[in-house]
């Protein structure tokens, strides 16, 4: 029997929509929206240049970094697809071929070198490159090799907001593009620990070199301890060296650094893997915490 015109509509209405699901788990979203919002904080806060350059410069970036998300899929598609959390992605389970994912990958890369080319300044090309080779070059080999990776591979995270910066067209070597791309350097560590400790047992079937066999449980929170000690001294060089230039918005910024420090540390005071969700939620409400203030005190002006 043919099928009807309503058939038909409703199947194509269904591929549709798993294409559109399979993309989504492609290009992770939220990992490429939070990488754009770090290169657009650091165009605000060189608090110069047409706007149009921040615009061009973190629309690259979204680009830039889903590419190298894919990249990275086709790299890890193998142990991806051992672990519950990641084998429904689209390369890892096989709704989508290498070669398919590639294409999109070098499709989305091409347009955001495009756009990092009309900028005037030669800096977040540069930035933007070394970023996807940094990751895909150096971080993912180096997960295979030590469950310390990330330390050197927080670089990657750290480049955008230099991009931003540069996109101002002012030298990304001073002071507050730096101490942002530091701060973002010490917070993906306590991130991305606290995320496989949530996971610990779906992590320990990836075949990667695991830190929970390297480290002590105990030794492991207080290894979080330190980094968070460290973030959250970095966190008050903002106010303190006139970043945050309005005295009432530095006030509400302060307490409610010490509201989240004040939580953080009271989870490890007594550290349960059931608390890992927890603590993972203040590190990334931390630094929206430091973006979301930063935005608004670029917008209220001097």
């Amino acid at each position: 029997m043919n099928s009807t015109p309503h058939t038909s509509l409703t199947a194509d209405g269904g591929r549709g929509r798993a294409n559109h699901r399979r993309l989504l788990l492609l290009v992770r979203p939220r990992l490429s929206l939070m990488v754009a919002c770090s290169t657009w904080v650091g165009f605000l806060l060189a608090d110069s240049g047409p706007i149009s350059n921040g615009i061009i410069a973190t629309a690259a970036i979204l680009q830039l970094s889903a590419a190298s998300s894919i990249i990275n899929q086709w790299q890890e598609r193998s142990s991806d697809a051992r672990m519950e959390r990641t084998r429904l992605r689209p390369l890892a389970a096989g709704t989508l071929s290498p070669a398919q994912g590639l294409s999109i990958a070098l499709v989305l890369a091409t347009a955001g070198v495009l756009l990092l080319l009309t900028l005037p300044s030669p800096q977040p090309l540069i930035f933007g490159l070394l970023a996807i080779l940094w990751y895909n070059g150096v971080y993912t080999p180096l997960k295979k090799m030590t469950p310390f990776a990330v330390i050197p591979g927080a670089l990657c995270g750290a480049l955008p907001p230099l991009i931003g910066w540069a996109a101002s067209g002012q030298s990304a070597l001073s002071t507050p593009p730096l101490l942002l791309a530091g701060t973002l350097i010490i917070w993906q560590v306590p991130h991305f620990w606290l995320l496989a400790s949530r996971h610990r047992a779906d992590h320990g079937k990836s075949g990667l070199p695991d830190i929970f066999q390297a480290v002590a449980q105990q030794t492991f929170y207080r290894i979080i301890g330190c980094w968070l000690a460290a973030l959250f001294s970095v966190y008050l060089l903002f106010p303190l060296l006139g970043l945050v230039r309005h005295p009432a918005l530095s006030v509400l910024y302060l307490v409610a650094l010490s509201g989240i420090l004040v939580a953080g540390f009271g989870v490890l005071r007594t550290p349960l893997r059931e608390s890992d969700a927890r603590l993972f939620l203040l590190v990334n409400l931390s630094l929206l915490l430091l973006f979301a203030v930063l935005i608004t005190d670029r917008l209220l002006g001097v």
